[in-house]
């Protein structure tokens, strides 16, 4: 529901958090819990309406970027991390991984017993192999 994003201010407020909670250990995953995650702010901005209108139901997807630098202050190298969270009962989301690979999701891994079965579901494949005759 776009309306609970907007309330409490979903994007800015992770940020926020992951920016300014605590002594700056707060990872943007934490943040992005804290907020889209089951008991997290879009659910409790729900109040009573939970799980009755919609309310509150949804998810975010981030990317966290890492600079890593050595003890002189160089940088040596970067990281990046596609972060996907959600309070509802799943959320269509794909990457492509370090390898090249595509993994589409809808569920987390464990999140319902059986659901590993559906075709495709947090399985490598190769983009190239997905491409068809245009007409």
């Amino acid at each position: 529901n776009g309306d609970s994003f907007l309330r409490v201010n979903a994007v800015r407020t992770v940020a926020a958090i992951a920016k300014y909670k605590g002594d700056g250990s707060t990872s943007f995953g934490d943040a992005l819990r804290e907020v889209t995650g089951p008991g997290g702010e879009l659910q409790r901005s729900a109040g009573k309406r939970w799980k009755k209108t919609g309310e509150g139901e949804g998810g975010m997807i981030g990317i966290e970027c890492a600079v890593i630098k050595g003890p002189d202050g160089e940088v040596r190298g970067t990281q990046a991390y596609v972060l996907a969270e959600y309070n509802c009962g799943g959320m269509f989301r794909a990457t492509v991984n370090e390898d090249g690979k595509a993994v589409a999701r809808v569920w987390n891994e464990g999140q319902y017993e059986g659901l590993e079965e559906y075709e495709n579901e947090g399985k490598e494949y190769d983009p190239r192999d997905l491409k068809g005759d245009k007409a």
